[in-house]
Protein backbone atom coordinates (compact mmCIF):
# COMPACT_ATOMS: atom_id res chain seq x y z
CA UNK A 1 0.00 0.00 0.00
CA UNK A 2 1.10 3.56 -0.58
CA UNK A 3 -0.10 7.12 -0.49
CA UNK A 4 -2.05 8.35 -3.49
CA UNK A 5 0.56 10.51 -5.17
CA UNK A 6 2.65 10.05 -8.26
CA UNK A 7 6.37 9.38 -8.08
CA UNK A 8 7.02 12.84 -9.52
CA UNK A 9 5.02 14.55 -6.77
CA UNK A 10 6.70 15.91 -3.67
CA UNK A 11 5.26 16.57 -0.24
CA UNK A 12 4.49 20.26 0.24
CA UNK A 13 6.41 21.90 3.08
CA UNK A 14 4.92 24.63 5.28
CA UNK A 15 6.46 26.74 8.02
CA UNK A 16 6.04 25.37 11.55
CA UNK A 17 2.85 27.30 12.22
CA UNK A 18 1.25 25.80 9.12
CA UNK A 19 2.09 22.12 9.52
CA UNK A 20 -0.33 19.80 7.78
CA UNK A 21 -2.04 17.17 9.89
CA UNK A 22 -2.55 14.15 7.64
CA UNK A 23 -5.52 11.83 7.73
CA UNK A 24 -4.60 8.62 5.89
CA UNK A 25 -7.81 7.05 4.58
CA UNK A 26 -7.66 3.27 4.19
CA UNK A 27 -10.77 1.93 2.45
CA UNK A 28 -12.08 -1.61 2.41
CA UNK A 29 -13.81 -0.91 -0.90
CA UNK A 30 -11.93 0.41 -3.90
CA UNK A 31 -14.27 3.07 -5.31
CA UNK A 32 -17.50 3.99 -3.48
CA UNK A 33 -15.77 5.35 -0.38
CA UNK A 34 -13.02 7.00 -2.42
CA UNK A 35 -15.57 8.92 -4.50
CA UNK A 36 -17.30 10.17 -1.36
CA UNK A 37 -14.16 11.34 0.43
CA UNK A 38 -12.82 13.02 -2.70
CA UNK A 39 -15.98 15.12 -2.54
CA UNK A 40 -15.40 15.75 1.18
CA UNK A 41 -11.90 16.96 0.36
CA UNK A 42 -13.05 19.22 -2.47
CA UNK A 43 -15.82 20.71 -0.30
CA UNK A 44 -13.77 21.14 2.87
CA UNK A 45 -14.65 24.84 3.15
CA UNK A 46 -18.37 24.09 2.93
CA UNK A 47 -18.21 21.44 5.65
CA UNK A 48 -15.71 23.37 7.81
CA UNK A 49 -12.60 21.21 7.58
CA UNK A 50 -9.43 23.26 7.94
CA UNK A 51 -6.99 23.57 5.02
CA UNK A 52 -4.33 22.47 7.52
CA UNK A 53 -5.82 18.98 7.42
CA UNK A 54 -4.77 16.89 4.44
CA UNK A 55 -6.77 13.84 3.38
CA UNK A 56 -4.54 11.17 1.84
CA UNK A 57 -6.15 8.07 0.33
CA UNK A 58 -4.07 4.91 0.63
CA UNK A 59 -3.82 2.99 -2.62
CA UNK A 60 -3.64 -0.78 -2.95
CA UNK A 61 -0.51 -2.08 -4.56
CA UNK A 62 -0.59 -4.82 -7.18
CA UNK A 63 -0.51 -7.88 -4.93
CA UNK A 64 -3.23 -6.36 -2.69
CA UNK A 65 -5.77 -5.72 -5.44
CA UNK A 66 -9.17 -7.19 -4.59
CA UNK A 67 -8.54 -7.56 -0.87
CA UNK A 68 -11.72 -7.09 1.18
CA UNK A 69 -10.92 -8.68 4.54
CA UNK A 70 -10.46 -5.83 7.06
CA UNK A 71 -8.06 -7.80 9.25
CA UNK A 72 -5.83 -8.54 6.29
CA UNK A 73 -5.90 -4.89 5.21
CA UNK A 74 -5.15 -3.66 8.73
CA UNK A 75 -2.24 -6.08 9.17
CA UNK A 76 -0.74 -4.92 5.88
CA UNK A 77 -1.03 -1.26 6.92
CA UNK A 78 0.80 -2.04 10.17
CA UNK A 79 3.46 -3.98 8.25
CA UNK A 80 3.98 -1.12 5.79
CA UNK A 81 4.22 1.45 8.58
CA UNK A 82 6.93 -0.62 10.24
CA UNK A 83 8.77 -0.89 6.92
CA UNK A 84 8.57 2.89 6.50
CA UNK A 85 9.94 3.35 10.02
CA UNK A 86 12.84 0.89 9.70
CA UNK A 87 13.49 0.99 5.92
CA UNK A 88 13.53 -2.81 6.16
CA UNK A 89 11.22 -4.11 3.43
CA UNK A 90 10.22 -7.49 2.01
CA UNK A 91 10.64 -8.51 -1.61
CA UNK A 92 6.88 -8.34 -2.01
CA UNK A 93 6.95 -4.69 -0.96
CA UNK A 94 9.82 -3.99 -3.35
CA UNK A 95 7.98 -5.61 -6.25
CA UNK A 96 4.84 -3.66 -5.38
CA UNK A 97 6.81 -0.41 -5.42
CA UNK A 98 8.18 -1.29 -8.85
CA UNK A 99 4.66 -2.09 -10.10
CA UNK A 100 3.35 1.20 -8.65
CA UNK A 101 6.10 3.01 -10.52
CA UNK A 102 5.32 1.15 -13.74
CA UNK A 103 1.67 2.21 -13.54
CA UNK A 104 2.48 5.84 -12.71
CA UNK A 105 4.99 6.14 -15.55
CA UNK A 106 2.70 4.30 -18.02
CA UNK A 107 5.19 1.47 -18.48
CA UNK A 108 2.19 -0.76 -17.82
CA UNK A 109 -1.08 0.13 -19.50
CA UNK A 110 -4.51 -0.82 -18.18
CA UNK A 111 -3.95 -4.34 -19.47
CA UNK A 112 -4.26 -6.85 -16.62
CA UNK A 113 -2.64 -9.47 -18.81
CA UNK A 114 0.48 -7.34 -19.23
CA UNK A 115 0.60 -6.54 -15.51
CA UNK A 116 0.20 -10.19 -14.54
CA UNK A 117 2.98 -11.19 -16.95
CA UNK A 118 5.41 -8.62 -15.51
CA UNK A 119 4.54 -9.53 -11.91
CA UNK A 120 5.12 -13.23 -12.58
CA UNK A 121 8.41 -12.43 -14.30
CA UNK A 122 9.61 -10.44 -11.28
CA UNK A 123 8.56 -13.19 -8.88
CA UNK A 124 10.57 -15.65 -10.94
CA UNK A 125 13.61 -13.35 -10.85
CA UNK A 126 13.34 -13.14 -7.05
CA UNK A 127 13.22 -16.90 -6.77
CA UNK A 128 15.85 -17.83 -9.35
CA UNK A 129 18.31 -14.90 -9.33
CA UNK A 130 17.89 -13.34 -5.89
CA UNK A 131 17.21 -16.77 -4.36
CA UNK A 132 14.53 -15.22 -2.14
CA UNK A 133 10.85 -15.70 -1.40
CA UNK A 134 8.43 -12.77 -1.43
CA UNK A 135 8.21 -12.64 2.35
CA UNK A 136 12.01 -12.51 2.70
CA UNK A 137 13.57 -9.21 3.70
CA UNK A 138 15.72 -7.32 1.20
CA UNK A 139 19.35 -6.95 2.36
CA UNK A 140 20.42 -4.47 -0.32
CA UNK A 141 17.43 -2.67 -1.84
CA UNK A 142 19.33 -0.87 -4.60
CA UNK A 143 21.23 -3.97 -5.66
CA UNK A 144 18.09 -6.16 -5.71
CA UNK A 145 16.10 -3.51 -7.55
CA UNK A 146 18.84 -3.18 -10.16
CA UNK A 147 19.01 -6.94 -10.68
CA UNK A 148 15.24 -7.24 -11.11
CA UNK A 149 14.99 -4.35 -13.56
CA UNK A 150 18.06 -5.30 -15.56
CA UNK A 151 16.72 -8.84 -15.98
CA UNK A 152 13.34 -7.47 -17.06
CA UNK A 153 15.15 -5.27 -19.56
CA UNK A 154 15.92 -8.40 -21.58
CA UNK A 155 12.21 -8.67 -22.38
CA UNK A 156 10.87 -5.14 -21.92
CA UNK A 157 12.15 -1.67 -22.87
CA UNK A 158 13.04 -0.28 -19.44
CA UNK A 159 16.09 1.89 -20.02
CA UNK A 160 14.55 5.07 -18.61
CA UNK A 161 13.21 3.12 -15.63
CA UNK A 162 16.56 1.59 -14.70
CA UNK A 163 18.04 5.09 -14.48
CA UNK A 164 15.30 5.96 -11.98
CA UNK A 165 16.01 3.21 -9.43
CA UNK A 166 16.67 5.67 -6.61
CA UNK A 167 13.24 7.22 -7.07
CA UNK A 168 11.53 3.82 -6.95
CA UNK A 169 13.27 3.11 -3.66
CA UNK A 170 12.61 6.52 -2.08
CA UNK A 171 9.01 7.00 -3.12
CA UNK A 172 7.40 4.10 -1.24
CA UNK A 173 5.84 3.85 2.18
CA UNK A 174 3.94 6.30 4.35
CA UNK A 175 4.88 9.85 5.38
CA UNK A 176 3.19 9.21 8.70
CA UNK A 177 4.04 11.03 11.94
CA UNK A 178 2.98 8.84 14.85
CA UNK A 179 1.08 10.76 17.52
CA UNK A 180 0.32 13.59 15.09
CA UNK A 181 -1.16 12.19 11.90
CA UNK A 182 -4.05 9.72 11.90
CA UNK A 183 -4.64 6.39 10.17
CA UNK A 184 -8.36 5.94 9.45
CA UNK A 185 -9.64 2.47 8.56
CA UNK A 186 -13.02 2.81 6.80
CA UNK A 187 -14.81 -0.52 6.48
CA UNK A 188 -18.17 -2.26 6.17
CA UNK A 189 -19.46 -4.75 8.71
CA UNK A 190 -20.41 -7.01 5.80
CA UNK A 191 -20.41 -10.46 7.38
CA UNK A 192 -18.73 -11.92 4.33
CA UNK A 193 -15.66 -9.75 4.99
CA UNK A 194 -15.00 -11.00 8.52
CA UNK A 195 -14.35 -14.40 10.01
CA UNK A 196 -16.32 -14.57 13.24
CA UNK A 197 -16.08 -17.54 15.56
CA UNK A 198 -15.41 -18.16 19.24
CA UNK A 199 -11.73 -18.79 18.46
CA UNK A 200 -11.30 -16.24 15.68
CA UNK A 201 -13.36 -13.06 16.04
CA UNK A 202 -11.77 -10.84 13.44
CA UNK A 203 -14.07 -7.92 14.21
CA UNK A 204 -12.87 -7.83 17.82
CA UNK A 205 -9.28 -8.19 16.62
CA UNK A 206 -9.64 -5.14 14.35
CA UNK A 207 -11.27 -3.08 17.14
CA UNK A 208 -8.56 -4.03 19.64
CA UNK A 209 -5.64 -3.59 17.25
CA UNK A 210 -6.84 -0.15 16.07
CA UNK A 211 -7.14 0.90 19.70
CA UNK A 212 -3.64 -0.38 20.45
CA UNK A 213 -2.14 1.41 17.43
CA UNK A 214 -4.08 4.64 17.92
CA UNK A 215 -5.86 4.26 14.57
CA UNK A 216 -9.35 5.52 13.87
CA UNK A 217 -11.82 2.73 13.03
CA UNK A 218 -14.94 3.75 11.12
CA UNK A 219 -17.53 1.07 10.47
CA UNK A 220 -20.86 1.09 8.67
CA UNK A 221 -23.20 -1.83 9.26
CA UNK A 222 -24.18 -3.31 6.88
CA UNK A 223 -22.37 -1.33 4.15
CA UNK A 224 -21.14 2.13 3.15
CA UNK A 225 -24.35 2.78 1.20
CA UNK A 226 -26.14 2.94 4.55
CA UNK A 227 -24.01 5.99 5.44
CA UNK A 228 -25.06 7.50 2.11
CA UNK A 229 -28.70 6.76 2.94
CA UNK A 230 -28.29 8.68 6.20
CA UNK A 231 -28.12 11.89 4.16
CA UNK A 232 -31.90 11.47 3.61
CA UNK A 233 -34.76 11.28 6.13
CA UNK A 234 -36.20 8.48 4.01
CA UNK A 235 -33.85 6.16 5.90
CA UNK A 236 -35.94 6.68 9.05
CA UNK A 237 -38.98 5.18 7.31
CA UNK A 238 -37.27 1.95 6.24
CA UNK A 239 -37.48 -1.29 8.19
CA UNK A 240 -34.41 -1.53 10.41
CA UNK A 241 -34.27 -5.31 10.47
CA UNK A 242 -34.31 -5.44 6.67
CA UNK A 243 -31.65 -2.73 6.46
CA UNK A 244 -29.40 -4.68 8.82
CA UNK A 245 -29.99 -8.00 7.05
CA UNK A 246 -29.48 -6.29 3.68
CA UNK A 247 -30.79 -9.22 1.62
CA UNK A 248 -30.26 -9.59 -2.11
CA UNK A 249 -33.09 -8.07 -4.15
CA UNK A 250 -31.57 -8.84 -7.56
CA UNK A 251 -28.72 -11.04 -8.71
CA UNK A 252 -26.27 -8.14 -8.33
CA UNK A 253 -27.90 -5.77 -5.86
CA UNK A 254 -28.81 -5.76 -2.19
CA UNK A 255 -31.60 -3.97 -0.33
CA UNK A 256 -29.65 -0.95 0.96
CA UNK A 257 -28.21 -0.12 -2.46
CA UNK A 258 -31.63 -0.59 -4.04
CA UNK A 259 -33.21 1.90 -1.61
CA UNK A 260 -30.39 4.37 -2.22
CA UNK A 261 -30.94 4.13 -5.97
CA UNK A 262 -34.61 5.06 -5.46
CA UNK A 263 -33.53 8.33 -3.85
CA UNK A 264 -30.46 8.88 -6.05
CA UNK A 265 -31.44 7.82 -9.59
CA UNK A 266 -28.42 6.65 -11.57
CA UNK A 267 -26.40 5.75 -8.47
CA UNK A 268 -23.63 3.24 -9.12
CA UNK A 269 -20.89 2.09 -6.78
CA UNK A 270 -18.32 3.37 -9.25
CA UNK A 271 -20.09 6.58 -10.27
CA UNK A 272 -22.38 8.94 -8.39
CA UNK A 273 -22.73 12.64 -7.58
CA UNK A 274 -21.09 12.61 -4.19
CA UNK A 275 -20.95 16.41 -3.96
CA UNK A 276 -24.75 16.54 -3.78
CA UNK A 277 -24.63 14.22 -0.76
CA UNK A 278 -21.79 16.04 0.97
CA UNK A 279 -23.80 19.26 0.85
CA UNK A 280 -26.11 17.57 3.38
CA UNK A 281 -23.38 16.00 5.51
CA UNK A 282 -24.67 17.68 8.67
CA UNK A 283 -28.00 15.99 8.08
CA UNK A 284 -26.25 12.62 7.81
CA UNK A 285 -24.36 13.29 11.05
CA UNK A 286 -27.64 14.08 12.83
CA UNK A 287 -29.38 11.01 11.41
CA UNK A 288 -26.45 8.81 12.36
CA UNK A 289 -27.13 9.58 16.04
CA UNK A 290 -30.53 7.87 15.67
CA UNK A 291 -28.76 4.57 14.97
CA UNK A 292 -25.81 2.78 16.54
CA UNK A 293 -22.50 4.69 16.65
CA UNK A 294 -20.64 2.63 19.25
CA UNK A 295 -17.72 0.83 17.61
CA UNK A 296 -18.13 -2.34 19.67
CA UNK A 297 -21.90 -2.55 19.21
CA UNK A 298 -21.59 -1.90 15.46
CA UNK A 299 -20.47 -5.51 15.09
CA UNK A 300 -24.11 -6.58 15.26
CA UNK A 301 -26.17 -3.36 15.16
CA UNK A 302 -27.42 -1.16 12.33
CA UNK A 303 -25.50 2.08 12.16
CA UNK A 304 -22.31 3.94 11.36
CA UNK A 305 -19.69 6.18 12.95
CA UNK A 306 -18.49 7.95 9.78
CA UNK A 307 -20.07 11.12 11.17
CA UNK A 308 -17.64 10.93 14.09
CA UNK A 309 -14.75 11.01 11.61
CA UNK A 310 -16.07 14.22 10.07
CA UNK A 311 -16.56 15.76 13.51
CA UNK A 312 -13.02 14.70 14.47
CA UNK A 313 -11.62 16.44 11.40
CA UNK A 314 -13.44 19.61 12.42
CA UNK A 315 -12.29 19.39 16.03
CA UNK A 316 -8.63 18.78 15.17
CA UNK A 317 -8.14 21.56 12.65
CA UNK A 318 -5.44 23.26 14.74
CA UNK A 319 -2.10 21.41 14.89
CA UNK A 320 -0.13 21.03 18.13
CA UNK A 321 2.92 23.19 18.77
CA UNK A 322 5.52 20.55 17.88
CA UNK A 323 5.66 17.90 15.20
CA UNK A 324 6.96 14.37 16.00
CA UNK A 325 9.44 12.65 13.72
CA UNK A 326 7.78 11.47 10.52
CA UNK A 327 7.97 7.92 9.22
CA UNK A 328 9.03 7.23 5.69
CA UNK A 329 10.17 9.76 3.13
Amino acid sequence: MREKRTFAERTRVFTSDKTLRKYFLVYEGSETEAIYFEAVDSMRDHIQISPLIKLIPIMRSYSEDGWSNPKKILDRVIENLEESRTYHITYETLLNRIMDYFYDMKVISTSKVQARRIWKAMCKICEEKCLKKLDSYVDDIEKSCSLILETLQEEYELGHVISDISNIIKEGGFTYAEGFDKICLIIDRDRESFVSSSKNNQYQYVVDKCGEMGFGLYVTNPCFEFWLLLHFDKVLELDRDTLLENPKVTAKRRYVEQELRKICPGYKKTSYRAEELVKDINHAIDNEKKFCENIVDLENSLGSNIGKLIMDMRAHSSPPASLPQKRGT
